[in-house]
């Protein structure tokens, strides 16, 4: 049998000795049960000893937490984290703007109940004039049989992801069921 640590070796037996042993004692000869017993006070002694080396060894060095970057957005409604423009496409970017505006967060199936400050939103980004896409693209958004509303939340959360290293506060989130929204403080949110 190759060369592996008796204490592993006896506690792989305990949990499954017909994998290591054809018959009892084979292993270990003649007196197996002894043997089995030294070798199992043996690793318990080495993982006491491991314990206790950790114990004693001073504790990893505390790193100051990374500080988050403001959000900044222009009156042309162009948003920056920190001095980097966060590229996104039109609607994405309503999605991004309605959540900064709504720091309790906002429901998926409560979307429709803010169909209008989306559509006012998406009127200041979106290279339509005419009402009527508008409105289209806005029903969209807040019609719970369409899928618009979270590919653009992913939208958004891809667009922070590639352009941060700590992209989670930034991130549009929340678990199945209950309110999505973005954690970052809104202290660090300037509207110009």
């Amino acid at each position: 049998m190759e060369n592996v640590d008796p204490g592993i070796l006896a506690l792989r037996f305990l949990l499954d000795p017909e994998d290591l042993l054809e018959e009892r004692g084979a292993l270990y000869g003649v007196n197996w049960e002894e043997q089995q017993t030294r070798d199992l006070v043996a690793f318990v002694r080495r993982a006491q000893e491991e314990l206790r080396k950790r114990s004693t060894a001073p504790p990893p060095a505390v790193t100051a937490p990374i500080p988050y970057l403001p959000v900044r957005i222009t009156p042309a409604l162009r948003i920056y984290i920190g001095e980097q423009e966060l590229k996104l496409r039109p609607m994405a970017k309503t999605v991004l703007l309605l959540f900064l505006k709504h720091p309790e967060g906002i429901a998926h199936k409560e979307i429709a109940d803010y169909q209008e400050e989306i559509s006012a939103l998406y009127r200041r980004v979106s290279r339509f004039q005419e009402p009527e896409a508008i409105a289209r693209c806005v029903r969209r958004i807040v019609d719970l049989f369409e899928n618009d509303f979270s590919v653009n939340v992913s939208r958004v959360n891809a667009a922070v992801d590639a352009l941060l290293d700590d992209p989670l506060p930034y991130r549009i989130g929340g678990l199945p069921g209950q309110p999505k929204c973005i954690l970052l403080d809104r202290s660090l949110v300037k509207w110009e």
